[in-house]
């Protein structure tokens, strides 16, 4: 019953708003047009509740019709979490977006086929409108195929437990990260896997 009433609500503004958009045309030549639009609404506007009584989805719902609630943050925040869920929500919206710009900048360098960014914030720094303090970003790198590694240099006395020097791949990557997105060297690691 609901279905219906809904229904026919929807082909009564329908035909309200199409009679209306055709009192408003200066001419005859668009009145085709608009019928052909506003029928394509009732077309869609019938069919809707047909494949919900049939349980088969409509792919393109149209947007003004389904009633629709955003899932990516909690309906309901606890006493005093609101901030907290909110600050979270927006330093994971600045996560992905600065590990994306980066993994642009190494795929950039000449011989890296593709990077896997990882950013570390400052526990509890940053709120919903002001940006929160990197202290860390590590990059992986992976080689482009068919290119040929250069042999390491040894050094006679170096402990295997030694930080191994960066290749000058990895010191390009890692110069032009911290040029473009203004951090210190020293909160870049970039690894060659």
């Amino acid at each position: 019953m609901q279905t219906l009433q809904t229904l026919v609500r929807n082909l009564a503004i329908i035909l309200l708003l199409a009679t209306f958009l055709e009192m408003l045309l200066p001419n005859k030549s668009m009145r085709g047009f608009v019928q052909m639009v506003m029928g394509l609404f009732v077309i869609s506007a019938v069919l809707t509740p047909v494949t919900t009584f049939l349980h088969t989805p409509l792919a393109m719902e149209i947007p003004a019709w389904t009633v629709t609630t955003p899932q990516d943050l909690p309906a309901i925040a606890s006493e005093g979490q609101g901030v907290k869920v909110g600050r979270d929500a927006v330093q994971e919206q600045y996560r992905q977006i600065l590990a994306h710009q980066i993994e642009a900048l190494a795929v950039g360098t000449n011989g890296v086929e593709a990077a896997s960014v990882d950013i570390k914030f400052e526990e509890g720094a940053g709120g919903v409108t002001d940006q929160p303090k990197i202290i860390g970003v590590v990059v992986t790198l992976t080689s482009a195929k068919g290119e040929v590694e250069p042999i390491q240099p040894i050094i006679i006395g170096q402990s295997p437990l030694d930080p191994k020097p960066q290749s000058a791949r990895a010191e390009a990557v890692r110069e032009k990260i911290a040029t473009f997105m203004s951090l210190a060297k020293e909160k870049i690691l970039v690894q060659e896997s």
